[in-house]
């Protein structure tokens, strides 16, 4: 089978989405490709770059005015039947069509989706964190319904839908109506490729007069919570406790509200780095005293096995939906300031169970060895799909 994988994720964008995609990329290329001719396929000329030199056979597409408009109205039903009535199709797919592709992948779900008249497809819905449309200005009622229109969409026409854990797939078939097996369940793994760079002699002499600096990779969204750092440092700094925080990512709207609250508040050891490479990247995991992982949003994530990767400590919500669980990490309520204060201090204090380092690093070795059976059953779907 010809199958094509369209990464639409920037690689200066960053983030979950981003690492994910390329994970996917490696991973279909070392379990399915015996079996199947795999090709990558992106707009994005950094993600491009880093795909070749990852040595994952990728090509680069732009799309033309009319794949724009097409892109565009295709998500309104009523346009939607007109171009397929006149069988309009964009440029990717008739290459594809062309090249007799079998299949396309999408890791993080797309538009493009809306447009195909003859490919098959599988789509991945990575969280349903949208239904909480209400708490965060980053889904308003439009996004929300957007969302809804897209993932109701897919799950009616995908071949499969892929997602990253138990919880999201009952979720799905519950709020879907969709059926059990058509939802495949493949869990997240670390970032594999951000050890094979090393970071600039310039950066690391930037930063490494930090000392004892907790690490948040994460981008600036309201949902991600960095406020509560901030209130935790504010409590630290009153007890005469120095620490540091660094936060990675791109600002997606919400750094505004930060920069007011540390000025207000006079705190100064805060250090917004703003996107990492992923030599970058290690660097900052690797040298930090631990990973405060706050977000609002779930009930998975990247950055926790990434945490385990590293041997570090981990501070981490007690919501108990995913792999963390009680004896890996400090969990607790992490819209509180004084837990997040409180553990921090363990973790300066040397308080932090060396039994939770081996139990998460434990966890994660399961969690690649699932990951590996999960793409190799999904290498035998694949020759069952019709």
């Amino acid at each position: 089978m010809k199958i094509a994988i369209l990464l639409e994720t920037n690689y200066t964008g960053g983030g979950g989405p981003y690492v994910h995609s390329i994970n996917t990329c490696i991973d279909l290329k070392k379990y399915c490709s015996k079996s199947n001719n795999i090709m990558v396929y992106t707009q994005f000329l950094g993600t491009f770059r880093a795909l070749r030199e990852l040595k994952i056979p990728v090509k680069l597409f732009s799309y033309s005015f009319l794949d724009k408009v097409l892109l565009k109205i295709s998500s309104l039903k009523v346009l939607r039947c007109l171009t397929t009535i006149i069988n309009i199709k964009t440029s990717l797919e008739k290459s594809l069509l062309k090249n007799k592709n079998d299949l396309i992948i999408f890791p993080v779900i797309s538009n493009l989706i809306f447009c195909l008249k003859k490919i098959r497809f599988i789509s991945s819905i990575l969280d349903l964190e949208h239904f909480k449309h209400s708490t965060f200005p980053e889904i308003d009622k439009k996004e929300f319904k957007n969302r809804e229109n897209i993932y109701f969409y897919a799950v009616k026409k995908s071949k499969l839908i892929i997602t990253s854990c138990e919880n999201i797939k009952k979720n799905i078939h519950k709020h879907y109506m969709v059926k059990k097996e058509k939802v495949f369940v493949i869990p997240y793994t670390p970032n594999s490729f951000e050890k094979k760079k090393k970071p600039s002699i310039e950066f690391i002499n930037k930063f490494k007069k930090i000392k004892n600096y907790f690490f948040y990779p994460a981008r600036i969204f309201g949902h991600k919570n960095h406020i509560v750092l901030l209130k935790a440092v504010k409590i630290l700094n009153k007890k005469n406790i120095k620490v540091n925080l660094v936060f990675s990512g791109n600002d997606r709207g919400y750094k505004k509200i930060l920069d007011s609250y540390i000025e207000k508040n006079e705190i100064n050891n805060v250090i917004f780095t703003g996107f990492l490479s992923s030599g970058e990247m290690h660097h900052m995991y690797n040298n930090c005293k631990g990973v405060v992982f706050t977000t609002l949003w779930g009930p998975n994530a990247i950055p926790p096995l990434e945490t385990w990767s590293y041997k570090k400590p981990l501070v981490y919500n007690n919501r108990l939906e995913d792999d963390v669980t009680k004896g890996t990490a400090l969990i607790g309520n992490i819209e509180d300031p004084n837990f997040v204060a409180n553990s921090i201090v363990k973790i300066l204090k040397n308080k932090y169970k060396k039994s939770f380092i081996l139990k998460g690093y434990n966890t994660l070795q399961s969690i690649k060895k699932d990951s590996k059976r999960c793409y190799k059953d999904l290498n035998r779907k694949l020759n069952f799909l019709t």
